[in-house]
């Protein structure tokens, strides 16, 4: 069916009308009712009729033969000029910030949550204010900062559940969510200064501005209309933009959601750094936080020229944060929601070491880790087998990063976590704990030698030994700086049999290698004098003597 622009006061709800017509079908301008048990002629005919139609009217359009008895399941068809029309009310379900409301006869009153408002009422916001709308049908608007929307008709049909609400937007910008309309009566329209946009159960923004209104889609359909235009029926994920001079209202698909996956969700600072990927096409982005999932009232709407925005300070507690992206049309996308708690506890540093899953090769085990923000003092636990319930070691540090238990651990598993104390002497909750391994690696700095048993030609060597599985790794060079060792071998004992030694000076080290692989230090070397018929070791520098037969 061919639409045409319709001039003077009534275009936008004919058009409208004229555009939704496939779906939207006003059935003859009839609602029909269900029969519920125990319903009578009278019981609907008082409960959605205008009192001047009487029940029989009722009975002679449906031909009901037996008024008595209405079969349950069965229709009533009701013609619309029948249904008792009432004035409805919005009700404000939340504020944030200041707004105005200025009644149809011109007197202004102070916005509070909780308050009615009637058909005529005029609302205007502060800059950095926001409030939700709650309609007769159940649907709510959010009327953003800097806005002026006139309630211009709210009205409901008895009980039957439909509402006609049609509202004007004369600036700002506003969110939607409109329940399914149910009945040829029912309405949900935003008009503003250039176009008008009407839906029958969808979640839609409005934004009117001095020459132009946006309209953007997040579900269902919303048909946008103007003068002297060829309309749209807007699509999930699709915007339009309405200026002045435009023959066709064109659908502009929505830029997609951020993805704010990379934000932690729990914060100690109490104005947060958020960042996120840029999002292909946007200039902008608008950031919204607001103290309950639906949004009914913002503690931030703001406006970002890059991906990333400082939240104002917020008190401890949960909240939730909508990031969308702004096209260069002015088009703003698909939202983007992450639920972030803000803890004014001092925040835990970043452990340094022991990393976790590391080996500590030493008994003698130092902790460390970085500055927290306004932490003045740090706790430090560490626990074995019983767990934190039991640590083996805790203490305060003081104005330090680092600290050196005051025991050595025995060779075994750990874990270890540190927390914040902030000037008051608060302590914030415990970081991650760290798990890791005590496995010492003991320096050869021993060796003894000893003839082997039955054999005057062999000499065994031997130090002490470390820890099970360790292996040992034993040179010995002419040169005190090992560049040509004559002998290096792998040996997984703490000890090495050799044949006889030639005379002369020898140098000898063992190292230990531990079972993951890693090498311990080699030591100062020891040196041992073999002459021609006899080798003398001197006991004084940590050596012996040994007798050959040559």
């Amino acid at each position: 069916m061919q639409k045409r622009a319709i001039q003077g006061k009534g275009w936008l709800g004919w058009g409208l009308a004229m555009l939704l017509l496939a779906s939207w079908s006003a059935q003859a301008q009839e609602w029909v009712y269900r029969v519920r048990p125990g319903d009578t002629l009278w019981d609907v005919t008082g409960a959605y009729l205008k009192p001047s139609v009487p029940w029989q009217r009722l009975q002679e359009h449906n031909r009901i033969a037996n008024p008595y008895q209405l079969p349950p399941g069965s229709t009533l068809r009701i013609p619309l000029q029948w249904l008792d029309r009432q004035p409805a009310n919005a009700r404000v379900v939340a504020l944030q910030g200041n707004a105005v409301a200025r009644s149809a006869a011109g007197r202004d009153a102070p916005v509070t949550a909780g308050m009615s408002l009637a058909t005529g009422y005029r609302l205007k916001t502060s800059p950095d204010a926001s409030l939700s709308l709650q309609f007769a049908d159940g649907s709510r608007l959010l009327l953003l900062g800097d806005s002026e929307l006139l309630l211009d008709r709210l009205t409901r049909f008895g009980r039957s559940g439909m509402a006609d609400t049609r509202l004007r937007l004369q600036r700002g910008r506003i969110g939607n969510d409109v329940r399914r309309l149910r009945g040829p009566a029912a309405n949900f329209i935003v008009d503003t200064p250039t176009a008008s946009s009407a839906v029958r159960g969808t979640r839609f923004r409005v934004e009117a501005g001095d020459d132009h209104t946006q309209t953007e889609v997040l579900e269902g359909r919303v048909a946008v209309d103007a003068p002297r235009q060829r309309g749209a029926l807007l699509r999930p994920g699709y915007g339009a933009v309405v200026a002045a001079g435009q023959a066709v209202v064109r659908p502009i698909a929505l830029l997609p959601a951020p993805d704010l996956s990379r934000i932690a969700a729990l914060s100690q600072s109490a104005h947060p750094d958020l960042a996120w990927p840029a999002v292909d096409g946007a200039q902008q982005y608008r950031v919204q936080v607001s103290a309950n999932r639906a949004f009914d009232s913002l503690r931030m709407d703001a406006e970002s020229d890059v991906p990333r925005t400082t939240l104002p300070t917020l008190d401890a507690g949960r909240y939730f944060v909508r990031v969308r992206a702004i096209a260069a049309n002015g088009l703003e996308g698909r939202d983007a929601v992450i639920e972030l708690r803000i803890d004014d506890q001092p925040a835990p540093p970043y452990s340094i070491a022991p990393a976790a899953g590391s080996v500590v090769r030493t008994p003698d085990v130092a902790l460390s880790w970085t500055q927290a923000p306004g932490a003045i003092a740090y706790d430090y636990e560490v626990a074995g087998a019983g767990g934190f319930a039991q640590p083996l070691a805790h203490g305060r540090v003081d104005a330090a990063v680092s600290a050196r238990l005051p025991d050595p651990l025995t060779p075994g598993d750990y874990h270890w976590r540190i927390r914040s104390v902030d000037a008051a002497g608060k302590a914030g909750p415990f970081g991650d704990s760290l798990a890791f391994t005590v496995r010492p690696l003991a320096e050869v700095t021993e060796i003894d030698g000893t003839a082997a048993a039955g054999n005057t030609r062999d000499v065994t060597f031997r130090w002490p030994a470390g820890q099970p599985g360790q292996r040992y790794r034993f040179q010995m060079s002419r040169t005190p700086d090992f560049s040509a060792p004559q002998l290096d071998e792998l040996v997984d004992e703490a000890q090495i049999t050799l044949p006889r030694l030639r005379s002369g000076t020898w140098y000898l080290r063992a190292q230990t290698i531990d079972v993951d692989g890693f090498e311990g230090p080699f030591p100062a070397p020891q040196v041992i004098e073999v002459p021609c018929r006899w080798c003398r070791i001197g006991a004084g520098a940590g050596a012996l003597l040994i007798l050959l037969a040559l």
